[in-house]
């Protein structure tokens, strides 16, 4: 089958999604599939090799910036749109990405819902000549249904199936303006509705958006994220020094300044003097003041020679980075949809201590992989991790337990043959 992504890219550091589209890419095209993934907004900025690589950019960021300001830029000549979506220039866009007003933030996340009925429809169209010059996929995918707008077009214009998979939308839409939220919400329902589907990570997310986007639960279906397992063997030794651990967007809304306060509380029990912290993931120039902030409360703790922070590690780095560790948590302040990081812990044989919240109950149930704490009271964070860390032969036995259960049901070597059948069987069968 001829298949297509349309994936947003963040320019400059690593994204679950776009990741997670890549490792399925390269898996659909090893069983055969031809695919293409196409960048949106920004270039990807992936840790793979890219399964679709020099392929233009469509909605680049500072195309959609200007011809939503400027109408001017909606007449432009093709030459010069394509010199303002060269990747040098976006990469450098979205290092300034907290450039950006909240007023501004708004009004172009409506002009791009709005699409071919906004002032981005020529970036619509480019889309649209695109797929007719280079072959009409027989199934979409949207990496998120923020890109409804446009799908809904191509599935009208090309006369073939698009999906949209749902990826933690609601946090970006309830952070808009009182005066953009609503319209957004309401515009982003009417697109959703005509497309063929949506693909939710998680019992949990796929429910809560069914609700807030009034879609009939027959139009939602489910999948979980998944990555590339083949080559990934987890360390089966226990960590001769103990190390916690965390892997995500170097950001508030994951919650590190709660696992560095979890920390410097461990430290200060006296039951856990060679504990370490091990802080990566991704970081643009908007995240740094907060991530020197947690840098600068462990150093006030001395514990200079206990933590490290790494921002943006290489794959090879990333795994190294995870089999090190003797225990895993990412705090989130708010209900994720899935949580990709979660997945690459315990493929790395690592046990995750994770918010009884979101998707994660799901993950922990399915896997076996960890445990979940009430995420009302740093305490209890601290007293799981407390337990884990006292126990270091039975954390690991959940670390191989956590490895095993992602080699079965999150791998996407599985998973990308299931999610074909998924889309193209009227009723697939279920597997547990």
């Amino acid at each position: 089958m001829k298949l297509a992504f349309l994936t947003p890219g963040t320019g400059n550091y690593y994204c679950g999604v776009c990741m997670r589209d890549n490792s399925l890419a390269r898996q659909l095209m090893t069983l055969g599939h031809d695919v293409t993934m196409l960048p949106t907004y920004l270039p990807h900025f992936l840790d793979e090799e890219d399964a679709s690589p020099d392929q233009p950019i469509f909605f680049g960021g500072i195309n959609v910036y200007l011809q939503h300001k400027f109408s001017i830029f909606r007449h432009t000549p093709g030459w010069l749109d394509k010199a303002l979506d060269s990747k040098w220039l976006l990469k450098k866009a979205a290092a300034r990405s907290g450039m950006t007003s909240s007023k501004d933030l708004g009004e172009i996340t409506l002009s791009t819902f709005r699409g071919e009925d906004g002032p981005l429809v020529k970036e619509v169209n480019k889309v649209l000549d695109w797929f007719k010059a280079h072959g009409i996929p027989d199934i979409l995918f949207l990496s998120t249904i923020m890109l409804a707008g446009i799908g809904k077009v191509l599935k009208r214009e090309l006369n073939i199936p698009v999906y949209g998979f749902l990826q933690g939308e609601d946090s970006f839409l309830d952070s808009l303006l009182p005066e953009y939220r609503v319209e957004a919400w309401k515009l982003l329902s009417n697109d959703i509705a005509k497309l063929d589907g949506c693909i939710a990570p998680s019992k949990y997310f796929g429910d809560l958006m069914s609700g807030r986007l009034s879609l009939p639960s027959s139009k939602v279906k489910h999948h979980p994220n998944g990555i590339t397992t083949e080559g990934i063997l987890p360390n089966t030794d226990v960590p001769s020094i103990p190390t916690l651990g965390y892997l995500a967007r170097l950001c508030p809304l994951k919650g590190l300044d709660i696992l560095v306060d979890v920390f410097i509380e461990l430290k200060n029990s006296g039951n856990h003097e060679q504990l370490t912290l091990k802080i990566a993931g991704g970081m643009t120039d908007e995240d740094k003041p907060f991530v020197e902030e947690q840098r600068s409360k462990l150093s006030k703790a001395g514990l200079d020679e206990y933590f490290t922070i790494s921002p943006n590690i290489t794959r090879k780095e990333k795994w190294e980075f995870l089999k090190s560790l003797s225990v895993f948590s990412v705090p989130a302040r708010y209900p994720e949809a899935f949580g990709l990081y979660v997945v690459e812990a315990m493929l790395a044989g690592v046990p995750v201590v994770l918010p009884d919240s979101g998707a994660f109950p799901e993950i922990i149930q399915s896997s076996q992989g960890g445990k979940l704490y009430n995420p009302t009271s740093s305490a209890m964070l601290a007293k799981t991790l407390d337990e884990l860390l006292n126990d270091p032969y039975s954390a690991k036995q959940i670390g191989m337990r956590a490895h095993a259960s992602v080699l079965e049901k999150y791998a996407n070597e599985i998973l990308a043959q299931r999610l074909v059948e998924m889309v193209t069987m009227p009723h697939p069968i279920e597997r547990k």
